[in-house]
């Protein structure tokens, strides 16, 4: 099964380093840059406490069963055009993006979009540099059996979804509150729950109230993203976070814009963001 990975980030370059190692196909579409350095150096992956370097093969060719897409959404039209020599009607794109907006764009796609999502603390601290920074990885993914085969043997915690609509609203209402509450006040995870405790609450409901319009019933999961959070890293920052601290493209559109439009209480984080 040949496996394409879209993006070298903290998701792509982990999820390509990890199925590697389990024996898979895979190749790495990553910039001109990325892929210069890989090719001299390496992939370095910090997992935690423990360094992988790997060289992937960086020249897709043919068509590929599965296109895992890890990139952010500001890319996504880009990554459209770049993928589409590479795919069929029976090619199977995943993609691994926040936010819910995304899967319009991919679904005029000649391809099968298997709908996803994840949970992992991992950055790219440099160029073909990246750093898993907690044992966290938890990937949601609609089941799927070809899916199933690629994480078969693998370390890796993936939940073949039976209801992937609830988890991607169930992620959805963990970052959307945090990288807006982080990046508003320009402070990590810790102080935004010391601080702002009030806010975080509020924010939540408003997103509760949002993914019920959606047909998504979020009610129960309040507790658990305060207790997540409460359980994290003080100083863990969201992407799009440390994406304006440095002054980079960020995901507000798609993180936080999409909800500020259905809610006066966001709307006001995101003007002062925007």
């Amino acid at each position: 099964m040949k496996i394409l990975i879209v993006g070298s980030g903290g998701v792509g370059g982990y999820l390509c380093a990890k199925l590697i190692e389990c024996g898979r196909d895979v190749t790495l579409l990553a910039t001109k840059k990325t892929k210069n350095i890989i090719q001299k150096n390496g992939l370095k992956v910090i997992d935690v406490d423990r360094e992988i370097i790997i060289k992937p093969n960086l020249n897709p060719k043919g068509k590929y069963d599965i296109v895992f897409i890890t990139t952010k959404y500001y890319d996504l039209d880009d990554v459209i055009e770049d993928i589409k020599p590479f795919i069929n009607s029976d090619t199977l794109i995943v993609p691994i993006l926040n936010g819910i907006k995304h899967f319009e764009k991919l679904e005029k796609l000649n391809a099968k979009v298997i709908k996803s999502c994840i949970y992992i603390l991992s950055n790219k601290i440099a160029p073909a540099v990246i750093h898993k920074k907690t044992p966290l990885f938890y990937l949601c993914v609609e089941d799927n059996e070809k899916i199933r085969e690629v994480f078969s043997g693998s370390e890796l915690k993936v939940k073949f979804s039976k209801n992937i609509d609830e988890d991607i609203w169930k992620k959805y209402l963990f970052i959307s509150t945090f990288a807006t509450l982080q990046s508003f006040y320009k402070k990590p995870t810790g102080w935004i729950m010391e601080k702002k405790r009030d806010e975080v609450e509020r924010f939540l409901d408003e997103v509760i109230k949002i993914a019920k319009e959606y047909g998504v019933e979020l009610s129960n999961e309040k507790e658990r993203v305060i207790k997540q959070a409460l359980n994290i890293p003080y100083e863990s920052k969201m992407s799009m976070q440390i994406d304006f601290e440095e002054n980079k493209k960020t995901e507000l559109e798609t993180i936080t814009g999409f909800l500020a439009q259905r809610s006066e209480f966001i709307n006001k984080f995101y003007k002062e963001l925007k």
